[in-house]
């Protein structure tokens, strides 16, 4: 199976890339987060792998607090349905974990098995190896693997991460658990 990977850049996107056979495109979306940093460091990670890294900009999208954009994954995994049919590939990997799907309604199993249904009407699956897993089992497999730095931080103060938003407090959580 050919794959295609939404790589943020962040920790559980980068452990999908070291995890799943058989990924031949990485994406990183520009959608005007305050992120956007994330996407140097996804292209750094793609490189390093061998993968080639595509930055595609969309239009910006609305943020209703320090890191929810509603419907953000329904919006990227369109996005990267249309980008996989038109380059032959099967599937769409997506770095979704159990420790995101309380905040993010697009990180639980039942939105990822809908649009799953929804998107194969293109001959595309839509896979979320990560779904059982909290940041804490991430940390704990991406350090296994030797991933170089991500970035996991939702509101940058230049190049260094905040130390308050939800992404770094819940990474300073898994350090806690790991």
């Amino acid at each position: 199976m050919r794959k295609l990977l939404l790589l943020s850049g962040g920790m559980d996107s980068s452990l999908c890339l070291y995890k799943v056979p058989g990924i031949e495109l990485c994406v990183g979306f520009d959608y005007g987060q305050p992120h956007v940093i994330e996407l140097d460091y996804a292209k750094e990670i793609a490189t390093a792998c061998g993968v080639e890294f595509r930055r595609v900009g969309i239009p910006k999208m609305p943020r209703i607090d320090d890191a929810v954009f509603p419907a953000r994954n329904a919006v990227l995994l369109s996005m990267a349905a249309s980008i996989a049919v038109s380059q032959n590939l099967d599937a769409i990997v997506i770095g979704c974990n159990m420790s995101d799907a309380a905040r993010f309604p697009d990180c639980r199993d039942e939105f990822i098995a809908e649009i799953g249904k929804a998107l194969s009407v293109y001959g595309v699956s839509v896979l979320a190896p990560l779904l059982a897993m909290t940041k804490a089992d991430i940390l704990s497999e991406a350090r296994s693997f030797g991933i170089p730095s991500t970035w996991t931080c939702y509101q940058p103060n230049g190049k260094l991460p905040c130390g308050e938003c939800y992404a770094c407090l819940g990474l300073e959580n898994a350090r806690v658990q790991s």
